[in-house]
């Protein structure tokens, strides 16, 4: 990735802003030399504007600015090794003071200098950067370099997000896009006797929509009636056939977690299109015929089904090779088009005075878009950002980016424009997705620790630098640089934009191969990702010989390192090499003293050497799910750079002494409280005044009367476990947890009321502060819940919670009162055990005051609670005798999951606004009414006894599995979609018939009601599975 200069140049000079000013820089005797280094660099900045225009079509201009950035690399590493010096020297000097410095602060760090001959080193260094500045900055006449201001780094701001479809981006109109999309349904449905195995394709070239087209495809209601199964699958230039199969029978619901080989998993799939009757499959993204050639068309052909495949490809002839029946060619979109779908991007109800003055310019804007849906979404991303008036679009269209002819044609125009638009502080972080394989999922929260490690993040006055990484990703999305967010928050990038991050970055980055020596010349490589890549060791060794590289990601691929390896990676400060079968982390790691972010997750690694502890710059460690790691060395509580430290899911019994010297630490999962003389204790967090997230395991018994978590003023996340996880594994891979607390907790452990009265003591100790959001409660098992938590002031202790949890709850037989926590959103209740009844005393108030009861509450899921037999709001609630108590006013969605004792659902469920219920195995419940008049979604699923449903009069969506006495169904006059399986009947119920008869005497012609059955046959048949559109 390629060093943003003046990002780079700003962070840089304010930090020595700060340094210069300290007075024990007289101790150093380099005063005016770092006085000068500073001068030079903010005159250097002052040509970065014109230097970045002309070095595109000035390769002197080019060669100009790779020196600068040499020079600025070298002085990071020089100031960043006088810091890790300078520590050391404070330490021997003083040794009190290690734990209570912080090592990233230069005035405590360079007071230590006394040493003669380490100042004489430092003084020389520094001169000699400035040397190589002082002759680039004379460099400038001769490039005739002219100078600009600087422009500072901006706060983060975020623009105005919309939020989209997942599968398809509600602002993409045109009315071809409609129409193509018709038109390719009508042929994709259309019967051929002798060819039951069908092949389309759409074929044009990047950027156009043909993704977009597809989607549209794969969503069209007549593709939802006609195939039982669809699948959606992104093929890309790289892929494993073996796992490529594997999502295609996923996507069939099909199981093949055991197999592995081609040949099997052939036959698996054309088993499960046999079974399926029929299969409608999207392979996006293809590059070669070969994928269906040589790995999909024989077993989908053998099924002998109903099968239509749908290719989108930028090549015909790959479209020919696969012998497509029908190859649809994606044209342009019209002017009308493109500034149909800028215009609604950019401008809401009630501007429309404002869209028609810009009218004309848009079109101009448009215009130069060529037809690419994904340049104007670009575009559209650039002008969100900016006030809608004349004057600015004008000044936009002036841009000279538009006019660089040495880009690619591909990714020129808008697609470079919207890059050159982003503020310096964005492009870092934008180019760094060039190290990401293609399709690859991108995280935001791992992506925020990757920018902060890499110094790409300025720290902000009272926000946490991880929240501010996440902002520039959510800003970047924004501006529609990456494609639309799905589940958890991940996006993907479009392989243009991708392309475009690859092309910028491609003087300093690379996403490995084995041609990397032919790829990479004279170039100082700096950062380097061979994820997901065979052959690692070979690209690593080669890339290492060059003694530049500050960034290696290896996840996933087959990399082993050494300390040779690492002798020759002194400048890493990123490594990950997660998911890799490493087992012995060299003692050598000791030598990457400019490592701050080190990922080990889910790696064979059986112990982390003692000399970890040297490695103070280190902000981000990760040994998460490392089954053979079973301690941590004394030394890494000396980490005191750490920010996040994750060990969760690995079998580490205590964390050593010392943990309140990290006072940098917003993550800790999980702390393991033990009673060793080598552990830390549980007080001992108190002193993590930093911390956002926090997990606690194994809490069983007092260690001291402290109360423990209160004055962690920004506490976000809690999580505690009662019991200690213990790992063992059978035959190789497969990892199996049990609960050892839990499991001696049977009723004849004689010693288990002292251990729950241990507990119970305990966690009255525990107290959140105010500033909780988050907070789970897992494996308790004491008989009460804390004091602070059934008062009357738990409300006011946690007026902040959004989100609560409670996990295999084990003896408590009454849950406290919740229904006057302010802004609880979502409440999850799984597992607990004892209580049999949920009643009025959740509400924590009087029924008859005037007050609301869980007044913010969007989601409830009440599940595994074996023994709950009655949910009852209280008489006076549900005969709505209590009119001035309101009840559940913000409740979108109740689920609830085997509670097989429950009889009846709360009647005061009817003066909520549920919009969506979900029941799984309720096996006593009998009859399903009083719903609010406003439920749109209802599913039903192994309810063995349900007899009867009332439904509301809005319901949309029935859902109804293995309820073989279901009888009734009442009021579904507006239902729109009807999916019913049951496995043991071989006909459909009364109440199925006598709703299709009704709609059909309705002769609705518009009606597009969508039915879906799967009624497996007994006596032995395989399961007849239908879909169809009712269309009278």
């Amino acid at each position: 990735m390629a060093m943003i200069l003046d990002a780079f140049m700003s962070k840089f000079s304010t930090l020595l802003t700060d340094f210069v000013q300290d007075e024990v820089i007289m101790l150093l005797g380099v005063k005016d030399e770092l006085q000068m280094l500073r001068k030079r660099m903010r005159s250097i900045q002052c040509l970065l504007k014109d230097a970045e225009k002309k070095k595109f079509n000035e390769s002197s201009t080019e060669l100009w600015l790779s020196e600068l950035k040499d020079v600025m690399y070298d002085a990071e590493d020089i100031i960043d090794l006088c810091r890790i010096e300078g520590t050391q020297l404070l330490t021997d000097q003083n040794p009190k003071s290690k734990s209570s410095s912080v090592c990233c602060n230069f005035s405590s760090v360079f007071s230590c200098f006394t040493s003669v001959p380490l100042r004489h080193e430092i003084g020389n260094r520094i001169k000699d950067i400035n040397k190589r500045l002082k002759e680039i900055y004379e460099d400038r006449e001769r490039y005739k370099l002219e100078k600009s201001t600087i422009s500072e780094t901006p706060q983060i701001t975020l623009v105005d997000s919309r939020q989209t479809s997942s599968m398809i981006d509600p602002f993409v109109v045109g009315r071809e896009v409609e129409v193509a999309a018709n038109s390719l349904v009508d042929h994709l449905i259309q019967e051929k006797v002798d060819e039951k195995c069908r092949l389309f394709a759409i074929v044009g070239m990047g950027g156009i929509g043909k993704t977009t087209l597809a989607q549209k495809i794969f969503n069209h209601p007549k593709i939802q009636a006609y195939f039982n199964s669809k699948v959606w699958v992104c093929v890309s230039q790289t892929y494993a056939e073996t796992e490529l199969l594997k999502q295609v029978i996923r996507g069939a619901k099909r199981d093949c977690r055991d197999v592995n080989t081609k040949s099997e998993l052939q036959h698996i799939l054309s088993d499960s299109v046999s079974l399926d009757q029929s299969l409608f499959l999207v392979l996006d993204d293809v590059w070669r015929a070969d994928v269906w050639v040589d790995l999909l068309r024989v077993p989908l052909y053998n099924s002998n089904k109903s099968v239509r495949v749908l290719v989108t490809t930028r090549y015909e002839n790959v479209a020919m090779d696969m012998k497509a029946a029908y190859i649809h060619p994606v044209a342009h979109l019209s002017e009308d088009s493109c500034w149909d779908m800028l215009r609604r991007r950019l401008f809401s109800e009630g501007q429309e005075e404002v869209e028609n003055g810009l009218k004309e310019l848009g079109f101009v804007i448009v215009k130069r878009c060529r037809g690419l849906p994904l340049a104007v979404k670009a575009i559209a991303g650039v002008l969100s950002s900016k006030p809608r008036t004349k004057k600015v679009w004008k000044n936009f269209l002036n841009n000279t980016a538009w006019s660089i002819q040495t880009l690619p044609e591909e990714i020129s125009g808008a697609l470079y424009l919207s890059f050159e638009d982003l503020p310096s502080h964005l492009k870092q972080c934008f180019l760094y997705f060039s190290l990401f394989p293609e399709d690859a999922w991108l995280y935001p929260h791992e992506l925020a620790q990757l920018w902060v490690a890499e110094g790409f993040i300025i720290e902000q006055q009272d926000s946490l630098m991880e929240d501010l990484a996440e902002e520039c990703f959510d800003e970047l999305h924004n501006r529609n640089l990456l494609l639309p967010k799905e589940g958890f928050s991940k996006c993907k990038m479009h392989d243009l934009i991708r392309s475009l991050a690859i092309f910028l970055s491609k003087e300093e980055a690379s996403f490995g191969d084995l041609n990397v020596r032919n790829s990479i010349t004279s170039t100082k490589l700096r950062r380097l990702s061979v994820i997901e890549k065979e052959g690692a060791v070979e690209i690593v060794n080669y890339v290492a010989d060059q003694g530049t590289l500050r960034t290696l990601l290896a996840s996933y691929s087959d990399l082993l390192l050494d300390d040779e390896i690492l002798r020759r990676l002194s400048h890493l400060r990123v490594l990950d090499i997660s998911c890799t079968q490493i087992q012995i982390l060299p003692d050598s790691i000791r030598k990457l003293v400019h490592l701050r972010y080190l990922n080990l997750k889910m790696t064979e690694i059986r112990e982390i050497p003692k000399s970890i502890e040297q490695l103070t710059n280190l902000q981000f460690l990760d040994l998460s799910s490392c089954r053979n790691l079973r301690q941590l060395p004394s030394g890494i509580t000396g980490l005191y750079s750490l920010r996040h430290l994750d060990i969760l899911a690995s079998p580490i019994s205590f964390i050593p002494k010392g943990i309140e010297k990290l006072q940098q630490l917003n993550y800790l999962g999980n702390f393991v409280v033990a009673n060793n003389d080598s552990s830390s204790k549980l007080e001992d967090l108190n002193s993590l005044k930093q911390i956002r997230t926090l997990i606690i395991s194994n809490l069983k018994r007092l260690q001291s009367e402290t109360i423990i978590l209160k004055e962690l003023l920004y506490l976000s996340t809690l999580k505690l476990q009662f019991f200690i996880y213990e790992f063992y594994y059978v035959e190789e891979e497969m990892a199996i947890s049990k609960e050892n607390e839990l499991a001696v907790s049977e009723e004849d452990d004689p010693t288990r009321e002292e251990k729950e009265l241990a507990v119970e003591e305990l966690f009255d100790r525990i107290i959140p502060p105010q500033s909780l959001e988050n907070f789970t409660i897992d494996g308790f098992f004491g008989r009460r819940f804390p004091n602070w938590m059934v008062s009357s002031s738990f409300e006011l202790c946690v007026p902040n919670l959004t989100k609560l949890v409670f996990h295999n709850i084990e003896s408590c037989t009454q849950l406290p009162s919740l229904g006057q926590l302010p802004e609880l959103r979502e409440l999850v209740i799984d597992g607990a055990k004892k209580v049999k009844k949920l009643g009025p005393e959740i509400f924590g108030i009087d029924v008859n005051s005037t007050r609301i009861a869980f007044p913010k509450l969007e989601r409830l899921e009440i599940s595994s609670c074996r023994e709950l037999e009655e949910w009852s709001f209280g008489a006076q609630v549900e005969k709505n005798a209590s009119p001035r108590l309101k009840l559940l006013p913000c409740l979108r969605e109740l689920e609830i999951f085997f509670c097989p004792s429950l009889k009846q659902l709360s009647k005061g469920l009817k003066y909520s606004n549920m919009k969506i219920l979900k029941i799984s195995s309720a096996y006593s419940l009998k009859l399903v009414d009083n719903l609010p008049a406003e439920v749109e979604e209802l599913r039903l699923i192994d309810c063995k006894n349900l007899e009867k449903v009332y439904c509301a009069p809005t319901l949309k969506m029935l859902e109804v599995q293995e309820c073989g006495a279901l009888a009734c169904m009442e009021k579904l006059d507006s239902l729109q979609k009807l999916y019913f399986s049951d496995t043991f009947k071989a006909n459909l119920p009364e109440w199925i018939l006598k709703t299709l008869q009704q709609r059909a005497l309705q002769n609705d012609y518009n009606d597009d009601f969508q039915l879906e059955l799967d009624i497996s046959l007994i006596n032995g048949y395989y399961g007849l599975k239908k879909k169809a559109k009712l269309q009278e």
